[in-house]
C-alpha cells in the first residue's frame, strides 16, 4: 500500500517503483515484480541497488544471462558492492564460466575475508575447472570458518578422492554424515565413494539411508539402480531408474539406463523407447545414441546400430565403448577380422578395459590365433581379476597347473557367487569345475560341474515323454514302405556334406579335416535344413512334421532341397562342396535323402560316456542341448539319438550313412581320412593331416581343440569321475 501511495504521488521517483518490486517479490510474484523494478532502474540509471534488486529477480527466474549485465552495472556504480559480486559469481558459475566466476568471488572475499558462502562457491568453480589444490585450500579455509558443516565436509571429500586420496576422503566423507546423520547427501556421497571402491554392499546401505531421508532424491535413485545394474539384478535397478524419472522426469540419464535395465532383461522394444526418450530431452548424449546402438544390436537391425555407435563417436571420438560396440556388430555377423580392429580401437582409447581385451580373445579364438587371444584374456583377468567372463573364455583354451596364480583367484571368489546373476554363477562354476579337473581333483570338479548344470537346468523346459512320442513318429512315418513307396531322386543338384551325431563326438573335428581340403567349404552348424523343412510344411508349422511329408509329391521334395541348396551356397558360392555339421541333423536324415539325393551324410560316433560326460561339463550358448545339463536327461536323450541312427540305417540303403567312430580317428587319422575323402569321391590331400593349421573361423564348443593336433587325452576322460557318473552310465552302457 505504502509502495502504491509513494508512486502515486510521486510517479516519475524510481523509490516508489523500487518498492513495490520488493513487495511483490517478496510474496513470491517474481514475474510481477520485474516491470516497477525495471521501471525503476529507468527512472534512478546510476542507483546500484536498483540495477542489483533487478538482477535478483532475473536469477530467481534462473535468467542468468539477462540477470548478469544487471550486477554488472551495479557494480559500475558501487565497486565494493559485495552482495552484487557475489550475486555476479553465482550467474556466472551457473553459465559454467567457471573462470570469471572465480574472479567474483574472490572479488567478494577481498571485501569480507570470512564470506563463507563465497569461500564454499570459490571451492566448488575451482573444483569444476580441475583446480584440486586451490579447491582444497578454499574448503579447509572454509572449514576454519564452519568447522561442523557437514556439506563442506563432504565437497572437501570429494576433492580428495578426485586427488586418489582415497583413506583421506572416505574420513572426510564420514565426518561429514558423523555431523550431520540427516543429511541425505552425506549418505549418497559415501555410498558414491563406497560404490567406486569397489565396495557394493556398504554402498547399498547408503545408498537406502539416503533414499529413506529423501524418497525424491533422483540422483540417489538414479546411482543406486547403476550399482544394481553393475550386480544384474535388473528388475530392482529397473524399479531404481523409475523412481528416478518419477522425481525428475526429464533426467536423460534416467531414461537410458532405464532403456539399460530392460535390455537386459530382453525388452528390447521398450529398451528401445526409452533410448529415444533419453535422446529427445538430450540430443547430443553420446551415451544415450550407444545404448540405442546396443538395442538395435539385438534385434540384429545392424545397419542402424553401427549409425549409432557412428553418431555417439562423431559427439565423442575417444568413446571406447562405440568403437567396441562396432567390434560387436561386426562379431555377431562372423566377421571377426572387422570386430578385431573395431576392439583393438576400443582399447586404442582405453588401454584399461578389460571387457574389449575379453572380446578381443574371442575373436582371436575364432581365428585360431589362440596364443593371442590367451594373452587377451590374460590382459582382462589382470585388469579385473574377479572378472568371471574372461576367466570362462579362458579356461576353454588352457591347462592349469597347481602354480597358477588363478586357482587362489577362482578360489577366492567361491563365498561372492551367491549375489551373483545366475549367468554369472553358471560361467563361474563351470570354469571351476575345469580347472579342477585339469588339477586332478574330479570330486570337487564334479561338485563345480553339477553346480552348474543344476542352475541352467532349473531355467529351461525339457520334456521327456513328449521326445520319445516325437521320435516315435519319425520311426513310423519314415518307414521301409515309406522308403520303397518313395525311391531315391535322380535329378541333378548339390552335394552337401552333413556331419551328424551326439554333440561333442567328434563333428568338429570331422569337419575341420575336411574344410583343410581345396575342394570344401567348412560351413559349420547351419540350421537350413530345419527351415527348408518348417517353411515346406502347411502353415510353415514344423509340429506337422513328419506326418505332412506322406502327401509330398517328387516336386514338394525337390523343392525343399532347393530351398535348403540356395541358402547354404550362398555362403561360398564357388564352393564345390560345403559341410553342415549341425549335430541334431540327424533328425532329418530320412528327408535329407530324399531332398538332396547327391548329399552325404557322415556320422561321428563317440563312446557315449565321453562324449555325454563332455557335454555335462559344458555350458552351450544361450539354450542351446537344454537336456545336456542333467544326467538322466542326457542319458535317455543319447538312447533316442542311436536308436534312431540304427533305425536310418535299417530302411536306407547300405552306403548311405559313413559312421566315422572318434577313437579310431584318433588312433588312425590318416587311414580314417582316406576313408572319408574316398566315401565323399574326393582325392587324397596331404593338407588333410594338418588340420590343426587350418584358420578357418570355428564358433563351436570345439573351437581350441580343432587347432590342435591330435591328442588321446581326451579318451576316457570320464573315468576318473565314474562314481559320480553312475546315474548315465546305467542308461548308455548297452549302447557302448
Amino acid at each position: 500500500m505504502l509502495a502504491q501511495v509513494l508512486i502515486a504521488r510521486f510517479p516519475m521517483h524510481g523509490f516508489g517503483w523500487k518498492a513495490l518490486g520488493a513487495v511483490l517479490k517478496q510474496q513470491g510474484r517474481q514475474e510481477e515484480a520485474l516491470e516497477p523494478l525495471s521501471r525503476a532502474v529507468e527512472l534512478m540509471p546510476e542507483n546500484a541497488e536498483a540495477h542489483f534488486n533487478l538482477g535478483n529477480c532475473l536469477l530467481e527466474q534462473a535468467r542468468f544471462t539477462d540477470a548478469e549485465p544487471c550486477y554488472r552495472r551495479a557494480l559500475n556504480f558501487k565497486r565494493d558492492y559485495l552482495p552484487a559480486h557475489f550475486n555476479l559469481g553465482n550467474v556466472l558459475q551457473q553459465q559454467g564460466r567457471f573462470a570469471e566466476a572465480e574472479l567474483s568471488f574472490l572479488a567478494a572475499l577481498s571485501i569480507k575475508p570470512d564470506f563463507a558462502d563465497a569461500r564454499r562457491n570459490l571451492g566448488i568453480v575451482q573444483s569444476e575447472q580441475g583446480h584440486s589444490d586451490k579447491a582444497e585450500s578454499s574448503f579447509r579455509e572454509l572449514l576454519k570458518l564452519t568447522p561442523d558443516d557437514a556439506l563442506t565436509h563432504g565437497n572437501l571429500a570429494n576433492i580428495l578422492l578426485a586427488q586418489k586420496r582415497t583413506s583421506e576422503a572416505e574420513s572426510a566423507y564420514r565426518r561429514a554424515l558423523q555431523l550431520q546423520p540427516s543429511l541425505p547427501e552425506a549418505h549418497f556421497n559415501l555410498a558414491n565413494f563406497l560404490y567406486g571402491e569397489g565396495r557394493n554392499s556398504e554402498a547399498e546401505t547408503c545408498y537406502r539411508n539416503a533414499l529413506d531421508l529423501r524418497p525424491d532424491f533422483a540422483a540417489a535413485h538414479l546411482k543406486f539402480g547403476d550399482l544394481l545394474l553393475e550386480q544384474e539384478r535388473l528388475t530392482e535397478a529397473e524399479a531404481a531408474f523409475r523412481f528416478a524419472i518419477e522425481a525428475l522426469p526429464n533426467l536423460a540419464d534416467a531414461w537410458s539406463h532405464l532403456g539399460v535395465a530392460l535390455r537386459g532383461q530382453g525388452r528390447y522394444t521398450e529398451a528401445e523407447t526409452y533410448y529415444r526418450q533419453a535422446l529427445a530431452l538430450m540430443p547430443d548424449y553420446a551415451d544415450a545414441h550407444n545404448n540405442l546402438g546396443n538395442v538395435l544390436r539385438e534385434q540384429k537391425r545392424y545397419a542402424e546400430a553401427v549409425e549409432c555407435y557412428r553418431q555417439a563417436l562423431a559427439l565423442n571420438p575417444d568413446f571406447a565403448e562405440a568403437h567396441y560396440n562396432i567390434g560387436n556388430v561386426h562379431k555377431e555377423q562372423d566377421h571377426y577380422q572387422d570386430a578385431e580392429a573395431g576392439y583393438r580401437k576400443a582399447l586404442e582409447a582405453r588401454p584399461h578395459y578389460p571387457e574389449a581385451h575379453n572380446k578381443l580373445g574371442n575373436a582371436l579364438k575364432e581365428q585360431g590365433r589362440m596364443e593371442e587371444a590367451a594373452v587377451a584374456f590374460e590382459n582382462a583377468i589382470a585388469l579385473k581379476p574377479d572378472f568371471i567372463k574372461a576367466h570362462f573364455s579362458l579356461s576353454a583354451i588352457k591347462t592349469y597347473r597347481e602354480d597358477d596364480p588363478h586357482i587362489e583367484i577362482l578360489e577366492g571368489l567361491t563365498d561372492r557367487v551367491a549375489g551373483l546373476s545366475d549367468e554369472m554363477r553358471m560361467r563361474y562354476w563351470f570354469t571351476m569345475g575345469k580347472m579342477r579337473e585339469d588339477l586332478g581333483r574330479a570330486d570337487t570338479s564334479f561338485a563345480a560341474y553339477k553346480e552348474g548344470n543344476d542352475i541352467k537346468r532349473a531355467s529351461l523346459h525339457w520334456d521327456d515323454k513328449a521326445e520319445d512320442a516325437v521320435m516315435q513318429r519319425m520311426k513310423e512315418v519314415f518307414s521301409k514302405e515309406f522308403f520303397a513307396a518313395h525311391p531315391k531322386p535322380t535329378h541333378e543338384g548339390k552335394a552337401p556334406i552333413f556331419i551328424v551325431g551326439m554333440p561333442r563326438s567328434g563333428t568338429s573335428l570331422l569337419e575341420q579335416i575336411l574344410a583343410t581340403h581345396p575342394g570344401v567349404y567348412g560351413a559349420g552348424e547351419l540350421t537350413e535344413m530345419l527351415k527348408a523343412v518348417t517353411a515346406s510344411m502347411p502353415d510353415a508349422n514344423p509340429l506337422k512334421f513328419p506326418e505332412a511329408i506322406l502327401d509330398f509329391s517328387a516336386d514338394d521334395f525337390r523343392r525343399v532341397g532347393e530351398s535348403y541348396a540356395d541358402a547354404v551356397w550362398k555362403l561360398s558360392p564357388d564352393a564345390e562342396r560345403i559341410t553342415d555339421k549341425l549335430p541334431s541333423n540327424f533328425y532329418f536324415i530320412g528327408m535329407i535323402h530324399l531332398v538332396l539325393p547327391h548329399a552325404k551324410i557322415i556320422h561321428a560316433m563317440r563312446d557315449p560316456m565321453d562324449s555325454c560326460f563332455s557335454c555335462y561339463s559344458r555350458l552351450f550358448n544361450e539354450n542351446n542341448l537344454a537336456f545336456s545339463y542333467d544326467l538322466e536327461t542326457l542319458g535317455r536323450y543319447y538312447g533316442r539319438y542311436i536308436d534312431l541312427m540304427r533305425h536310418w540305417h535299417e530302411v536306407l540303403p547300405p552306403g548311405t550313412i559313413l559312421d566315422m567312430p572318434y577313437e579310431k580317428t584318433v588312433a588312425d587319422t590318416e587311414g580314417q581320412a582316406r576313408k572319408l575323402l574316398e566315401y565323399l569321391g574326393l582325392p587324397w590331400d596331404e593338407k588333410c593331416l594338418d588340420f590343426h593349421k587350418n584358420k578357418r573361423p570355428v564358433k563351436t564348443a570345439s573351437a581350441a581343440q580343432v587347432r590342435k593336433p591330435i591328442y588321446k587325452t581326451s579318451l576316457a576322460r570320464w573315468e576318473p569321475f565314474r562314481e559320480h557318473l553312475a546315474p548315465l552310465l546305467d542308461l548308455v552302457k548297452d549302447y557302448r
